[in-house]
């Protein structure tokens, strides 16, 4: 296995990345990338200028994963998407993509990493409620179900910075996370 940048004119890989994206994508967040045409459309904003995209290759060039980032302010950039083929979930290649692009984007300059997650499957104690009230509160005593990405983001040292209520519809927050950047090594 290796990482390697994304090539844009690749368009055997770009397609097998959005039959990844489209899978990988239905686990979590079914409604967000509903259609094949829709996870192209994700595969091909990540070739954009200033995206800085990686892809985890097996031995015979077939992708397991892939990671984009980009800046948004300031010191902040932004990881979008995250994704990993279902079929290879828990054997720790997000976090290799996840160390991978974090140590590019530190050399790059950057400062805050952040990332958002949603739940449109229920698998937090966020989903489902009207967040409005007291989002803090809730994002305090939040609970988390193993299986959302959550659980992999807190892991890796992200911390909770927020909650957009209803960002995915009714009932469906969009999480956020942040983490300072570390040093370029």
């Amino acid at each position: 296995m290796r990482i390697a940048d994304l090539d844009a004119t690749d368009e055997l890989l770009l397609e097998k990345l959005a039959r990844l994206t489209h899978g990988a994508g239905a686990v979590l967040a079914p409604n967000w990338l509903p259609t094949m045409d829709d996870a192209r459309e994700e595969v091909f904003d990540a070739t954009r200028a200033g995206h800085v995209t990686r892809v985890l290759l097996d031995d015979d060039t077939n992708p397991l994963g892939w990671v984009s980032i980009v800046h948004a302010y300031g010191a902040v950039w932004e990881i979008h998407p995250l994704l990993v083929h279902v079929e290879h979930h828990r054997m720790g290649h997000g976090a290799r993509l996840l160390a991978d692009i974090e140590s590019l984007a530190a050399s790059r300059g950057a400062g805050v990493l952040f990332v958002s997650t949603s739940d449109e499957i229920g698998a937090t104690s966020l989903a489902g409620r009207d967040l409005y009230r007291d989002p803090l509160g809730a994002l305090a005593n939040i609970r988390i179900d193993p299986s959302h990405a959550l659980g992999f983001w807190l892991h890796m040292g992200y911390t909770l910075v927020g909650v957009l209520p209803d960002a995915e519809g009714p009932g469906k927050p969009s999480i956020h996370l942040a983490k300072r950047a570390a040093e370029p090594h």
